[in-house]
C-alpha cells in the first residue's frame, strides 16, 4: 500500500515526534538541568519530595480510642504477626489474577503459579528476609515515572 513503506519522510515524521516527547532540559531555581543522569537525579528529587515519606511525624494513638472487643488479643497478635508459611504464600500467588500486566522484573505471575514447585523455595526465601527486615525493599517497591511535555517547550517538571 502506498504510505506503508519504510521512507525518508516516514522517518522524519517519526523522529519529529520523538524530539518533541523528549525532555532535553528542565528549569529548576533558575538553573538549566541537561543530561540524561542529571534530569533523572531532578526528577527523582522532585516526586521524592512530592510523594515520598516524611521524615518525622507526631502522631500517636490512643488505644482507649477502642473498647476491650475492639482490640487485638495477644493471640491474634501471635498469629498475624508470625511468619510467613509457604502453604499461605502459595495460595495467596494462585489467587492473584492472570493476564495483569507484569511487575517491573517483567514476570508474570503466570509465570510463578505454573513453576511453582520450582521457585517456591526462592520465593518463600524473599517473604523470610521480608519477615527478618533484612530485605532492601525498595527495589522491588517504586514505580517508573515517563516524562511527558503537555505543552509546547515545556521547561519545568511541575
Amino acid at each position: 500500500m502506498k504510505g506503508d513503506n519504510n521512507t525518508k519522510y516516514f522517518h522524519s515524521i517519526a523522529n519529529g515526534r520523538k524530539r518533541k516527547n523528549n525532555v532535553l532540559f528542565l528549569e529548576s531555581d533558575g538553573h538549566v538541568i541537561e543530561g540524561d543522569e542529571n534530569l533523572l537525579n531532578h526528577a527523582t528529587e522532585y516526586y521524592t519530595e512530592l510523594f515520598g515519606p516524611v521524615d518525622d511525624h507526631n502522631i500517636h494513638i490512643d488505644s482507649s480510642l477502642w473498647g476491650e472487643l475492639e482490640q487485638v488479643s495477644e493471640e491474634e497478635n501471635q498469629m498475624l504477626t508470625r511468619p510467613f508459611s509457604e502453604p499461605k504464600i502459595k495460595e495467596a500467588l494462585f489467587q492473584m489474577e492472570k493476564n495483569k500486566a507484569a511487575g517491573p522484573d517483567k514476570i508474570p505471575i503466570e509465570f510463578f503459579q505454573a513453576c511453582w514447585s520450582i521457585v517456591k523455595i526462592d520465593v518463600a526465601k524473599i517473604f523470610e528476609e521480608f519477615y527478618n527486615d533484612t530485605i532492601d525493599i525498595s527495589r522491588i517497591n517504586y514505580g517508573i515515572i515517563t516524562l511527558l511535555p503537555k505543552v509546547s517547550e515545556a521547561s519545568k517538571i511541575q
